[in-house]
């Protein structure tokens, strides 16, 4: 029996992209379908900063406990590969950008509290990590079992 599919199928998403979607067993048999070095840093980011705010969570407040497990089970769901860690990446760390500019009015002020500049930091990351794991290929591919379709693209247009 052949492995091969015969029919590739393109979806569009709302933005007008072509997609492929594969199979879990496409995905993990593909060279592309491994963590790359960029992936096992969100990883292991997501998996620090999730023990951190555990950590100051555990000392300070309840929801900021809750928000480090969160981050934490994260960076954990990504290794396994789980669909709801990947939207978990997604949405979860922008709790990083309002809490900085909840806090940003404070920056015009003389004192500069160490918190800022650690809000400031994970702010700047989580905007990186959410725009890589949204448009990157790899990431595509691996957590949502799919790839672009660029020759879909050109037939259309």
């Amino acid at each position: 029996m052949n492995n091969t599919r015969e029919t590739i199928i393109t979806q569009s998403d709302s933005f007008g992209r072509q997609w492929i979607y594969v199979t879990e067993a496409e995905v993990r048999s593909h060279k592309k379908g491994h963590f790359g070095i960029v992936i096992w840093m969100i990883c292991l980011w997501f998996a620090c900063i999730g023990g951190l705010e555990i950590v100051l969570g555990s000392s300070s407040s309840l929801p900021r406990l809750v928000y480090g497990v969160l981050v934490f089970m994260t960076g954990a769901g990504l290794v396994v590969r789980h669909r709801l860690a990947y939207l978990l990446a997604l949405f979860i760390p922008i709790i990083f950008l309002i809490r900085f500019f909840s806090e940003a009015t404070g920056y015009g002020t003389v004192m500069v509290s160490p918190a800022q500049y650690y809000d400031l930091l994970n702010a700047l990351v989580t905007v990186g990590v959410c725009f890589y794991m949204f448009e990157g290929d790899r990431p595509n591919f691996i957590f949502r079992r799919r790839y672009r379709s660029y020759r879909a693209e050109s037939q259309i247009g």
